[in-house]
């Protein structure tokens, strides 16, 4: 039996040992559960001590004779709900302590697989209605990185699936590669700075043909800017069409 559930649940290798000799001998004295487990005389009644504390064990007097039980393997599931319920209490303070301490950082993903990663992390923690921002993906040859353009299709599914808002800006000479592509779209024919998205306080570069090696920066300034840099564009594009 693979019992290595109840040491991620905080029970030691003696504990388990003991609760698991407990369940099989019922109500016992500790020298059964020394039989039983081989352990040491001392360790057994320490252990015996912390698992009554901690409700996973009980025990009865007769006259001066401890004798031990298991409590009901149901307490294990009560124990791990309190730990949860007490964990649900502290998390706000842990949320806003990573909120203070946050800094910028910047991480290299290489390769295919790298690049399918990265774009999973981008959006991890992305709900509906978040925006998702992007200077189009393009490459000078699509039909040597077809799979990249394949798998963006997959990711469009899980953004939409998120119910993230994606809009994007790509350059007018790129239009057929994008004609598919189900973001509100606007189209330019100046230079703008292809391969990069902005999600919450992330910002994403991906010039694929770069030696296959993309990256991702967590700034809140970076993204502000880039955010700001996109809606330049994006607002004067969409004034421009309504002349």
């Amino acid at each position: 039996m693979d019992t290595s559930i109840l040491e991620d649940v905080g029970l030691t290798n003696a504990e388990i040992k003991v609760y698991l000799a407990l369940l099989e001998l019922g109500s016992t004295k500790a020298g059964g559960v020394i039989k039983k487990t081989g352990l040491q005389n001392s360790v057994v009644h320490l252990t015996l001590q912390k698992l009554v504390e901690d409700g996973f064990a009980n025990y009865i007097r007769k006259g001066h004779t401890k004798y031990y039980s298991a409590s009901d393997p149901n307490t294990i599931l009560e124990f791990i709900e309190k730990k949860k319920e007490r964990f649900k209490e502290l998390l706000p303070a842990l949320l806003a302590k990573q909120k203070q301490q946050e800094k910028p950082s910047a991480e290299v993903y290489e390769g295919f697989k790298g690049f399918k990663t990265m774009l999973q992390e981008f959006i991890k923690d992305g709900v509906k209605g978040d925006e998702y921002l992007v200077f189009a993906f393009y490459t000078k040859h699509p039909e040597e990185n077809q799979k990249i353009y394949n798998y963006y299709e997959e990711f469009e599914e899980e953004r939409l699936k998120r119910g993230l808002k994606v809009k994007l800006i790509a350059p007018k000479d790129i239009t057929a590669v994008l004609s598919h592509r189900k973001a509100e779209t606007v189209y330019v024919d100046y230079p703008i700075p292809v391969n990069t998205s902005i999600f919450r306080d992330a910002v994403i570069f991906t010039p694929w043909e770069n030696g296959e090696t993309v990256f991702m920066i967590q700034s809140k300034q970076l993204a502000e800017e880039y955010r700001n840099f996109f809606y330049e564009i994006w607002n004067r594009e969409k004034g421009n069409k309504k002349k």
